[in-house]
């Protein structure tokens, strides 16, 4: 009797752990609310520029405004705010303005000084944003994944 006890917990436990959706938010269909929620919920800085077929770009090939990326987090907040924070000052604002997603959630809409336009959400996960930017390489403007890793 004992045995059999032991045997149906590890059974309903099985199942309840097997039947757990992972929600790694590469949903093909996302919703504003998804979509905002892994926005928010961390701060984020730019670890790599690449091309859209994955080959990193040295960051002396890319304009200022690009470059300044790299030393600042990103912070998207959940009433359409944007602020640049500089963590090397205390993660004192530094720039700011607006974002908003698309009406079919695969891009946001950014108006941030030296930082505006529509960049396509490449990927978006609990632990990665890619956004999809045209902006000089090597003086000519191309297309380019801003890689970001959230931040503490």
């Amino acid at each position: 009797m004992h045995t059999l006890r032991i045997f149906v917990l590890i059974s309903v436990l099985l199942v309840a752990l097997i039947s757990c959706k992972k929600d790694d938010g590469n949903d093909p269909n996302p919703t504003a609310a998804s979509q905002t929620d892994l926005l928010v919920a961390n701060n984020w800085r730019t670890v790599r520029v690449t091309t859209p077929d994955g080959q990193e770009i040295n960051k002396s090939r890319l304009n200022l405004n690009t470059q300044v990326l790299y030393d600042l987090n990103m912070q998207f907040r959940k009433d359409g705010s944007v602020r640049a924070l500089d963590p090397s000052q205390s993660n004192s604002v530094v720039n700011g303005g607006s974002w908003k997603l698309t009406a079919d959630n695969q891009s946001m809409d950014v108006d941030v000084q030296g930082f505006k336009g529509n960049f396509p959400i490449i990927q978006l996960t609990k632990s990665k944003l890619i956004l999809r930017q045209s902006a000089p390489v090597d003086g000519k403007t191309s297309d380019i994944n801003l890689e970001f890793n959230p931040t503490l």
